[in-house]
């Protein structure tokens, strides 16, 4: 069964703090945190000492673990570069998978970046302020190792988009609106949908944003289909007024349906005015160019105007890149997008060999199996049917049904 996590920050945002304390809450060993955290002060000398504290707490009534990271060291600012090879040096010191390292490394190198871009200056000249803080290292480096024993590594990662609040934040730089300067950079640089609200106040913090952007593979705004098994909570360390300040992460399973499942985008433009060989030449692009399947659909418009409307299915991390290939191509003004949670069954191919009026020819034939590995499709690739009937001059009837009881002779014989 695939394991699948989904972080929901849509309530009250995320902080590293809050996310440790949902993955101590969801059985994380509070320990094997300690421990990690204990190489800091050995490799960060600004660092004296730093200790996780937890404790359950209750946020408008609901039980959440709060993690607390107690830390002892200079007021001095840090070196952007040096608190990359601190990193560096700390993840080398610490028994990770490549997975939680590369998670690690990433989140702390996206708060640098973010910092140094928005200075405008080289990680060599940026001095960081609270980002440069012991407790960063330990909120990425807690959350890795936590993550690491959970085995959230191993499986599907989903989150919902993240409420960042609203007011303003006030910072070593003076007072902005939120979301803070580094957490709207990391969210623009990693493609993190975010919302204003639901508190007049800062929700989400660049060591949040980041750990999240690092761990989440795809963002929806529903849950996954998922059977879910452990539910953590981490909270917040103030009370809400509307809501309850906490972070959720939910672990399960795929919801068991016999067949397998993703997530797709799907992309939508009206078009009125293109002509015909301009709508086959963008469904060719599309196609080309990632998509799973793209097709044209006849529809009525305002002012009687008749159109079309041109559909697209692809996998999330591409959808920007088609949606701008057909603005390219077709002029429109927008493209609309949402995602869709599908059900598919495992496909593959096969080659089956015929020999037809003397002359042994190729076929590939697909098949689909539920996942419990039963057949429940089988269909030859027509465009070898159709080569096969136009060079030996026969129906391309005669070669589909020779094809299909080639191969279901073939499975036959290998049990399937």
């Amino acid at each position: 069964m695939s394991r699948i996590t989904v972080i929901d920050a849509q309530t009250a945002g995320i902080s590293g703090d809050m996310l440790l304390g949902a993955l101590i809450d969801a059985g994380a060993d509070p320990k094997n945190v300690q421990r990690i955290l204990d190489l800091i002060p050995q490799h960060y000398p600004k660092c004296r000492s730093i200790r996780l504290n937890t404790k359950n707490v209750k946020r408008h009534g609901f039980k959440a673990c709060q993690a607390e990271l107690e830390t002892a060291e200079d007021e001095s600012e840090a070196n952007a570069e040096q608190f990359l090879k601190t990193a560096e040096m700390i993840g080398q010191a610490a028994n990770l998978s490549d997975e939680a390292s590369a998670f690690a490394q990433n989140s702390i190198k996206d708060i640098v970046y973010a910092e140094s871009g928005l200075h405008g200056s080289s990680p060599q000249e940026t001095h960081l302020h609270e980002a440069g803080s012991a407790d960063t290292l330990g909120d990425v480096f807690g959350a890795a190792v936590a993550c690491d024993a959970l085995g959230i590594f191993n499986g599907e990662i989903y989150s919902t988009p993240v409420s960042v609040g609203g007011g303003t934040v006030t910072f070593s730089h003076g007072e902005l609106a939120v979301p803070a300067p580094a957490v709207l950079e990391i969210a623009r640089q990693k493609r993190v949908p975010i919302r204003g609200g639901p508190e007049n106040l800062e929700l989400t913090t660049p060591t949040g944003i980041s750990i999240l952007a690092n761990l989440a593979r795809t963002f929806l705004e529903n849950y996954p289909p998922i059977t879910a098994v452990t539910v953590g909570y981490g909270a917040g360390k103030m009370e809400l007024q509307t809501s309850p300040n906490v972070l959720r992460l939910v672990m399960g399973v795929r919801l068991e349906t016999g067949t397998g499942g993703d997530t797709v985008s799907v992309l939508e433009t009206n078009l009125d005015d293109l002509p015909g060989e301009m709508l086959g030449h963008t469904l060719t692009r599309v196609i080309e160019s990632g998509a799973k399947d793209a097709w044209i659909t006849h529809a009525q418009f305002k002012k009687n105007r008749p159109g079309q409307v041109l559909h697209v299915i692809c996998d999330p991390e591409i959808s920007d890149r088609l949606a701008r290939l057909i603005v390219a191509e077709t002029g429109t003004l927008g493209v609309r997008y949402h995602l869709w949670n599908r059900f598919t069954l495992q496909r593959e191919t096969r080659t089956v060999i015929l020999k037809v009026k003397g002359k042994q020819v190729s076929l590939r034939v697909k098949l689909a199996r539920d996942r419990e590995g039963k057949i429940v499709s089988l269909k030859p690739e027509f465009d070898d049917v159709q080569r096969i009937s136009r060079d030996l001059s026969i129906t391309a009837r005669e070669v589909s049904e020779m094809t299909l009881r080639k191969a279901r002779e073939a499975l036959e014989e290998n049990g399937s």
